[in-house]
């Protein structure tokens, strides 16, 4: 029988996630074949799951989670047991190595400020704290910013500003000999071969090309040389006591030199999603905050460069996955005008500039866009988009309210007495004619040239062979197609109260059904059974809730007392609109967001009572993704409150009907 003491760490067996009544999700364990100890009733072996573990893949998760004993409890059935109960948390050197990798790039924000001056951090993907954390420059709750992980010390991470930093600050030296472990062979971009490397030194990834009449090692482990390490942070290896070959140099720095980013460049991959996101769109947080927080901490300081389609090593990702999504911001009020081209491209973003920054800081922004070729034959190329930002000469606020300023390879918010520190400066350099007003050229008729401030980043110049272009003109884009959905089954209800879960069924006494994505295993998602008497039936953790075996046919899955009139797969931000008619025959809406709705845990339940069916008969129910709920806001701001809804918004909800509809014709048309 297991034995556990406290503050030690043990591996347990993944089972899977597990979701409790208060919305926490669990990650369910076992050991030694259990998943308790006997004498300990429905206790069960769980550690608290983190953000990035619950949208986790199943099949991607580690089989075993190394596990610290937090404390343990003796059986209160029966106290003189030996055997006790341990209270686990995940072992945080083993998750540090599951979540992080010496060499790459991730976002934190401050949360927090020791006594002894040390920041507690977030990582803003995974969720993971990090305590101790020094800093050369002062920084505020609320900042957030990015480093590369340098090396995982024990319990902590050791962070540098960029990979350059992070691989001086690791040890690595030019002439110091270091095995290397070959993960795989892979092609670059220009298709050309090289081997994946892990060192054993610390963990960084590398890449060493082969000669063209080179051969991949037989074995798994080779001794390489460090023969230079170039200012983006790349090792260039070489066979011990042999002169660094140029395809090394050449090939790590042949792409288009952005230089690192500084106080006057900046990268970003995407104006749609947010860092770590690749599923969902974000304008309001991409553009609308993240790209002009960039831009407007560039007017307030020295001017910049801000490049789109470049990640933070300096390598061509494209714009090209913006592009199904240019007119999926219904917060813009442009929304449908964008086109796939360059000019949609730049309209997007100088839209963006003055409605958030104003007319006149949009004045200060010049637009460039840059082909990359490549394969030799130029059948694939990638796109990215140059900013040249000038400095303003009067403050400007992100937001109307917001003042950033650029501070190194970051943009920082000034408050308090800063604030009016920062304007003073900014009036007395402009007095003094040390900035050029975009209002007016009247230093131009001075006697005396003033002072001439530091100017923006010079634009990007190119090598006369150069494998990048600039584009010109009104140049068409091609959108990168949308991934398709991966399909989990479909959920069919029968009249007699069975339900089968599986392939689509045509059977004559189907009364509801509908299909399910792998993204519905999230706990995120919920089942709503919706009933002609207004109740609605909420139902969480699907994966839990559908049948071990496919296409059978169970009985008695659902509650048949009611009236079952349409079932939805939705998620927790969507709202739910219910069409319905009062006793004197006018139409009522209501709307209500789906994590309002209280969960059962069974589809017979018979659920919550929405619209009572004394006040008003339910003709229909819709879902409306939470990214249209500007269209229903009268809905939801009047139908959540009093009785079943208020005819006012009647006309809103067919403003947002239409609009769908329109989405939906425009999403047929480019399919076509």
């Amino acid at each position: 029988m297991a034995t556990f003491n406290e503050k030690e760490s043990y591996d347990f067996d993944y089972i899977g996630l597990d979701e409790d009544e208060n919305g926490e999700v669990y990650i369910m364990l076992k050991y030694d074949g259990r998943t308790t100890l006997p004498g300990f009733g429905m206790l069960e072996y769980r550690v608290k799951a983190l953000p990035f573990q619950i949208t986790m893949p199943p099949e991607k998760f580690p089989r075993k989670i190394r596990c610290f004993v937090n404390k343990l409890i003796s059986s209160r059935f029966n106290p003189a047991q030996e055997e006790q109960f341990p209270f686990l948390q995940q072992d945080r050197e083993w998750l540090l190595r599951q979540v992080y990798v010496p060499g790459f790039t991730y976002k934190f924000s401050v949360t927090g400020r020791d006594f002894a001056g040390k920041y507690t951090l977030k990582d803003l993907d995974s969720g993971v704290d990090h305590y101790h954390y020094e800093s050369a420059t002062p920084l505020n709750i609320g900042d957030s910013f990015e480093c590369v992980v340098q090396s995982i010390n024990g319990m902590y991470l050791a962070l540098a500003e960029n990979r350059f930093e992070a691989l001086r600050g690791a040890g690595f030296k030019v002439g110091r000999k270091l095995m290397f472990t070959i993960r795989k062979q892979k092609l670059d971009e220009q298709n050309r071969p090289f081997l994946q490397l892990a060192d054993q030194f610390r963990g960084f990834w590398h890449r060493f090309y082969l000669e063209e009449d080179d051969t991949a090692p037989e074995q798994d482990d080779i001794e390489l040389e460090i023969g230079d390490i170039t200012p983006e942070g790349w090792l260039c290896l070489q066979y011990p006591g042999k002169r660094l070959a140029d395809i090394q140099k050449i090939r790590l720095a042949e792409n288009p030199d952005f230089g690192r980013e500084d106080d006057r460049r900046e990268f970003k991959t995407s104006i749609a999603f947010p860092p770590g996101e690749s599923r969902t769109p974000d304008f309001q947080k991409q553009l609308n905050h993240n790209i002009m927080r960039v831009i407007v901490g560039f007017m307030n300081s020295n001017g910049g460069q801000l490049f789109i389609g470049v990640d933070d090593t300096g390598v061509v990702s494209g714009i090209e996955g913006d592009l199904p999504w240019l007119n999926q911001d219904p917060k813009d009020k442009f929304n449908g005008q964008y086109t796939c081209t360059t000019d949609g491209y730049e309209l997007k973003i100088n839209n963006a500039i003055s409605n958030e920054l104003g007319e006149l800081a949009a004045a200060l922004v010049s637009t460039r866009f840059f082909k990359v070729k490549v394969d030799s034959e130029r059948k694939d190329e990638k796109v990215f988009c140059e900013l040249t930002v000038k400095p303003a000469s009067s403050p400007v606020y992100l937001h109307g309210t917001l003042l950033i300023v650029r501070a190194g390879n970051s943009c920082r918010q000034l408050r308090h007495g800063d604030i009016t520190a920062f304007v003073l400066d900014r009036m007395r350099q402009q007095q003094l004619g040390q900035i050029e007003s975009v209002e007016t050229t009247a230093t131009a008729a001075a006697e005396t040239s003033p002072p001439a401030t530091p100017q923006p980043a010079p634009p990007l110049k190119l090598a006369g062979d150069s494998s990048v272009a600039e584009i010109s003109g009104y140049v068409p884009l091609i959108a990168t197609p949308e991934k398709p959905e991966v399909n989990w089954g479909h959920l069919s209800f029968f009249a007699d109260g069975g339900w089968q879960f599986g392939k689509p069924t045509q059977d004559s006494d189907k009364i509801a059904d509908v299909q399910l994505t792998q993204r519905h295993r999230q706990s995120k998602y919920r089942l709503l059974q919706c009933y002609a008497n207004g109740n609605v039936n909420a139902v969480g953790s699907l994966a839990k809730k559908t049948p071990k075996t496919k296409n059978k046919r169970y009985k008695n899955g659902w509650n048949t007392a009611d009236q079952l009139m349409q079932v939805f797969a939705c998620h927790l931000d969507d709202y739910l609109v219910i069409r319905s008619v009062d006793p004197d025959g006018v139409p009522r809406l209501k709307a209500i967001q789906v994590n309002e709705i209280s969960v059962h845990d069974s589809l017979t339940a018979q659920g919550n009572t929405i619209v009572p069916e004394s006040e008003a008969k339910v003709t229909e129910y819709q879902i409306v993704s939470e990214r249209y709920s500007s269209f229903i806001y009268d809905i939801i701001a009047k139908g959540r409150y009093s009785g079943p809804g208020h005819n006012a918004s009647l006309i809103r909800f067919q403003d947002c009907v239409a609009f769908l509809e329109q989405q939906k014709k425009n999403r047929a048309v480019g399919a076509e």
